[in-house]
């Protein structure tokens, strides 16, 4: 079985189509996001039709995101890059972790403190609390992550939360979709006990060693910022991920809509 991102997977789009965001699944397969003019197709590798897609009828404006690096078949489908290749961090489950030092020794120390681990399905009226705690953070700290609309109408038994306990009380979490061979973390979150306790550190080397059981076969742990969040960047690296850039944002230019100056926000939900 192939390996997709999470954003070409059919769970997204049912998730999508669930939560009434408005989509399109383009006759090559792509799933589109409609948001106005703005027709954005997320994940695309680089046998994806991007000339198809661009002259799909009655779109104004067509935004692309891709995962792999090809400009050459993006320029060439009538393109041009706005955005900058993002970064994500991937372990291979296929392989052992090949932890750095460190990031052994904060499993260790997670495993040797009073910390309790359980890891099952998502559960929305058990588990709301992790979501509420997300939206807080994202006010907190001023940006947008993907609608939890999508962690709302995944499959249950494709999700999975990994929660730390102090006491019975959650002091850190993670949840994960999974989509097909690959798995994807969506939302984290730990508080100052979770963090002095290396919680992550410990729910993270539980996940993987549950899921290469399962027969999964890579874990995307997103994005990699080194110079805004150095700390996240580092504990997703040093779990042995490798990092891979992805093929940047490109739009197709404004003389093939006949449009003089298209403003888009890309991938704003």
């Amino acid at each position: 079985m192939k390996l997709v991102p999470l954003q070409q997977h059919i769970y997204f789009t049912n998730a999508l189509q669930a939560a009434g965001i408005n989509i399109f699944i383009h006759e090559t397969g792509a799933i589109l996001i409609r948001k106005g003019p703005v027709l954005y197709a997320a994940g695309l590798d680089a046998d994806a039709p991007l000339g198809a897609v661009r002259n799909t009828p009655k779109t104004a404006i067509c935004v692309a995101s891709l995962d792999a690096v090809n400009h050459q078949f993006a320029r060439a489908a009538g393109f041009r890059q706005v955005m900058t290749p993002a970064t994500v961090a991937e372990l291979d489950l296929t392989q052992p972790m090949q932890m750095h030092a460190k990031w052994r020794h904060a499993v260790q120390k997670a495993q040797d403190g009073p910390l309790k681990t359980l890891h099952r399905s998502f559960d929305m009226a058990k588990d709301y609390w992790l979501l509420a705690n997300d939206m807080a953070q994202q006010r907190a700290k001023k940006f947008r992550a993907m609608p939890h609309a999508i962690v709302q109408n995944w499959p249950a038994h494709e999700t999975q939360i990994s929660v730390a306990l102090d006491r019975k009380t959650p002091v850190a979490a993670m949840l994960f979709l999974k989509h097909g061979p690959t798995v994807t973390y969506q939302i984290g979150g730990a508080n100052e006990a979770g963090r002095s306790l290396c919680a992550h550190h410990r729910l993270l080397r539980e996940a993987t060693a549950i899921f290469t059981a399962n027969g999964h076969q890579r874990l995307d742990l997103g994005m990699i910022d080194t110079e805004n969040a150095i700390d996240l960047a580092r504990f997703k690296l040093r779990s042995g991920a490798a990092a891979r850039k992805l093929g940047g944002t490109w739009i197709a230019p404004r003389r093939l809509f006949g449009m003089r100056r298209p403003k888009v926000r890309v991938m704003d939900l």
